[in-house]
């Protein structure tokens, strides 16, 4: 069964046994840059950048608790601009939570999108790029070495008979998901499909803590993956419900808090 609970907190995920995940994968919200519609939501809730990575932290701490021994985390990050035009080095802040936490951080990737048009600075350079902090929760993770991989020629990354680099071209489609503008920063799906086969097999479990619109769920069920997810707006169900119901049919439950009724 491929569960997503609803106007739940992932500070705490008491339905999700403890070392069940092989792979945890999510890009979670920034601090005080993208309002997702909850008053409770990690970055726009919070009162200080202190108070943001501390709850960050909890998260965190979830996902180590639910990773298997071998199991590995991806998180999609990127450094951004402060209130005060100072830059605020988010992917170095959660890889040294993480260490805390007892995460080895094996590889850092840098994302590069082509067709991005957003600037972190709109005085300076356009952004082409994020960060794609690689964790394991032990030394001897589950991955794939060998495994074949695919993208387009340009993609700096693969390269016939070497290993796979850490430069990652996956272009960002313009628009949003079903004409919904609810969420703000999908990731493509065929990024989401190689972290998925370079650490899981058909049946693992695997985790997105921050869902969003589904697209690490979406990647997942394509995958013969089981799902987990958590999302604290409801508002996401029918976009959620769309994405996923044609790929798992009758395998998805889909809970609600029953305190938002």
């Amino acid at each position: 069964m491929n569960r997503v609970y609803l106007g739940e907190s992932c500070e705490s995920m008491p339905e999700v046994p403890d070392n069940t995940i092989q792979t945890v994968i999510t890009s979670p919200p920034y601090y005080d840059l993208k309002d997702y519609g909850h008053e409770n939501q990690i970055g726009t809730g919070d009162s200080s950048y202190e108070e943001y990575l501390s709850r960050l932290k909890k998260v965190l701490q979830e996902c180590y608790l639910k990773l298997k021994s071998d199991g590995t985390m991806w998180i999609v990050v990127d450094s951004q601009i402060n209130g005060q035009g100072g830059m605020l080095l988010l992917p170095n802040d959660i890889s040294d939570i993480s260490e805390d936490i007892g995460f080895r951080h094996l590889d850092t990737i840098v994302w590069y999108k082509p067709t991005s048009l957003g600037g972190m600075n709109p005085k300076l350079l356009a952004n082409k790029k994020e960060y794609v902090l690689f964790l394991s929760k032990t030394e001897v993770p589950k991955y794939h070495r060998d495994i074949r991989l695919e993208n387009d020629v340009e993609d700096p990354a693969i390269s016939e008979g070497k290993e796979l680099g850490n430069i990652w071209r996956f272009p960002v489609k313009r628009g949003s998901i079903g004409g919904n503008n609810l969420h703000k920063a999908p990731f493509p799906i065929p990024l989401i499909k190689r972290m998925l086969r370079l650490t899981s097999d058909e049946g693992d479990d695997v985790l997105d803590p921050f869902l969003g619109s589904g697209s690490t769920a979406c990647a997942a069920l394509q995958l013969r993956r089981r799902v987990w997810g958590y999302e604290l707006n409801p508002e996401f169900k029918p976009i959620i419900e769309d994405r996923l119901s044609d790929i798992s049919g009758e395998n998805l439950k889909i809970s609600v808090n029953p305190n938002l009724h």
